[in-house]
């Protein structure tokens, strides 16, 4: 899948960070071999010092992106959560996706938003580190040599830029969609005193009064003097438009007709 602008600006300004700190660093490294169980989880930037220190980044630009089934792999001596500004701003509860010492980085000026905590690496993780960030550097460099016809670089580029625009213009619906959803659950939820209340349960109730509805359940059920709602159950001394305590709209009842 196609990398959004975002998350290649927040790989930039970590590779710039790299640089100017004279660090060894490497986006997507693999860490470990499969042959020693490990094999299946990707660093989304990793990075040692002249020390043999250690950073991980986890690069996170949407909420839909942090929610993600994939991974988030923390084998540092120091490791960070990197979020664009967008997500930050949406004030994210991030204590539910990431342990304590791990630090937190917004936007492509990489600003400090919690620092990191030092976690202790044993020797044979950070032999396997070592050995990851060599192998990921190698094929990095093999891709890059691989590149040399500009020719069709170029093609790949524009097809590559179209594909972007649609990926991003599609990663902005999907965001903006979540955000409602979440907005109406929370606001429904407060309104309605239902602190549990979710989308699919509010969707599954209206879908069980539409079919009632339709076969023609929905009326005020008469008992002697008195009517009862066939939903909440409220009894209710006269017919009314709707049910005075779930609100739901009812017909007139059979008896009555």
């Amino acid at each position: 899948m196609a990398k959004t602008t975002e998350t290649l600006a927040l790989e930039q300004a970590l590779e710039e960070r790299s640089r100017k700190k004279r660090e060894y660093g490497c986006t997507e490294v693999t860490i470990g071999f499969k042959s020693k169980g490990h094999g299946d989880e990707i660093v989304d930037y990793l990075s040692m010092d002249a020390d043999g220190i250690f950073r991980c980044y986890e690069l996170k630009v949407s909420l839909a992106d942090l929610k993600s089934d994939n991974h988030l792999s923390w084998y540092g001596d120091y490791n960070y959560l990197v979020v664009s500004e967008k997500l930050y701003m949406h004030q994210v509860d991030f204590d539910q996706y990431i342990p304590p010492y791990v630090g937190i980085l917004v936007g492509k000026d990489l600003v400090t938003k919690r620092n990191a905590h030092e976690k202790h690496v044993d020797e044979e993780d950070r032999n396997m580190l070592k050995d990851s960030l060599l192998r990921s550097v190698y094929w990095k460099m093999t891709q890059y040599k691989d590149a040399g016809d500009l020719s069709l670089l170029k093609e790949k580029d524009k097809e590559i830029e179209q594909l972007q625009q649609e990926f991003d213009a599609y990663k902005e619906k999907t965001d903006r969609m979540m955000w409602t959803c979440q907005d109406y659950e929370h606001w429904y939820a407060i309104s309605h005193d239902l602190p549990s209340f979710t989308i699919e349960e509010g969707a599954k109730k209206e879908r069980k009064i539409c079919l009632a509805r339709q076969r023609g359940l929905l009326k005020w059920q008469k008992d002697g003097e008195v009517y009862s709602c066939p939903v909440c159950h409220t009894i209710s001394e006269k017919e009314t438009p709707y049910c005075p305590s779930c609100g739901i709209e009812l017909e007139k009842s059979k008896a009555d007709e």
